[in-house]
């Protein structure tokens, strides 16, 4: 794993939200990460979600890009809802579908929050979940 790689899992290992962090090496010099019991608003039943994504070996220079939440959540929000599906509707930039996230096996729905702005230096893996949770605790 680069280096980092591993700074960015030990910076969310010390200041992201939940209960802890479990990574996988992708074997290209990144990890598939696990952001154990997020709150993730009153607008998704449960309200607590693991949030995932992929570090790879380009980064920082690289987004973090897309992340992923427990595809049991139902969305009860008060928001439109475009994406219709039969396991339950979801809000914009919020898709389910045939998404595992690599490493873990596990089905997820996808978060799409992309940073066409960001900067490199101060873009971390742990500033782009915190937005990615704001997102989702404002739906």
């Amino acid at each position: 794993m680069k280096e980092a790689v591993r700074s960015a899992i030990s910076e969310l290992e010390a200041e992201a939200p939940g209960t802890g962090v479990r990574f996988e090496e992708d074997g290209e010099g990144g990890a598939y990460v696990i952001v154990d019991a997020v709150e993730i608003g009153a607008s998704f039943t449960p309200s607590v979600s693991w949030i995932g994504f992929h570090i790879t070996h380009s980064y920082p220079e690289a987004a973090v890009y897309p992340h992923y939440i427990d595809s049991a959540l139902r969305y009860d929000g008060d928001g439109a809802v475009p994406y219709q599906h039969p396991d339950g509707n979801l809000p914009t930039a919020i898709t389910r579908g045939d998404f595992k996230l690599g490493g873990f096996d596990l089905p997820g729905i996808q978060v799409s929050r992309s940073s066409p702005k960001r900067a490199p230096g101060t873009d971390t893996a742990l500033a782009k979940l915190c937005r990615v949770i704001s997102f989702l605790e404002t739906r």
